[in-house]
């Protein structure tokens, strides 16, 4: 089996680039050295160059820009949260449909955020933007039925990354969830044994002894 993974080289990219390659799937890194995923001509020279074998696309670029309220958020803010979060999840997977088209079908595996189901003050951009992404691979899911290509989201609480542990105490890393727990969920997910698609995944966790 053949993954294109964007962000490769971030912390949770490294993470689930391992995990795969432990499980003999090959992964193809479409990392920002080489390719811009905001930009659709790039897009599609690097996966009809690089990524034309492939079997899914695990998309796990993005950001945040957060601390602010709507009236306060300026309108760059706006534009670089959805550049980075829903822009370049569908250039990504308008120039990789095809191939998995091509290909027989296949499986598409993206990554939303808590606050898309569960609001938050100061981070309306960066919500609005990941949920973009979320009806998207709803859509892909529904558009790619006819052709056996399954699209599932991830919704992650805080990712427990070397990043985050900076700013973060340890009462609130306690419920966020390991890197090594995603790249699980995307193992299972991008199985051709897997039936599952158009669903939106929490992988919230709970301190122990809440309610």
């Amino acid at each position: 089996m053949t993954v294109l993974l964007t962000g490769a080289g971030g912390q949770l990219g490294q993470v689930v680039a391992a995990y795969l390659t432990e499980r003999s799937i090959d992964v193809i890194a479409a990392d920002r050295d080489r390719v811009d995923l905001s930009n659709p001509a790039d897009c599609e020279r690097f996966v009809h160059d690089h990524a034309s074998s492939i079997h899914a696309v695990v998309h796990l670029v993005g950001g945040i820009r957060a601390g602010q309220a709507i009236a306060e958020t300026s309108p760059d803010d706006v534009a670089a949260m959805m550049d980075l979060n829903f822009i370049t999840t569908f250039n990504v997977l308008r120039a990789a449909i095809r191939q998995l088209i091509s290909n027989g079908g296949g499986s598409i595996v993206t990554v939303g955020a808590k606050a898309v189901l569960q609001p938050e003050a100061n981070r309306a951009a960066y919500a609005a933007a990941k949920a973009a992404v979320v009806s998207l691979t709803l859509s892909a899911a529904e558009e790619g039925r006819e052709h056996g290509i399954r699209a599932n989201c991830i919704i992650p609480d805080v990712i427990r990354t070397p990043a985050n542990l900076e700013w973060g105490t340890p009462e609130q890393s306690r419920t966020w969830v390991d890197p090594s727990e995603i790249a699980s969920v995307i193992y299972d997910l991008i199985q051709p044994t897997c039936a599952i698609s158009a669903a939106v995944i929490p992988m919230f966790k709970t301190t122990r002894g809440s309610t």
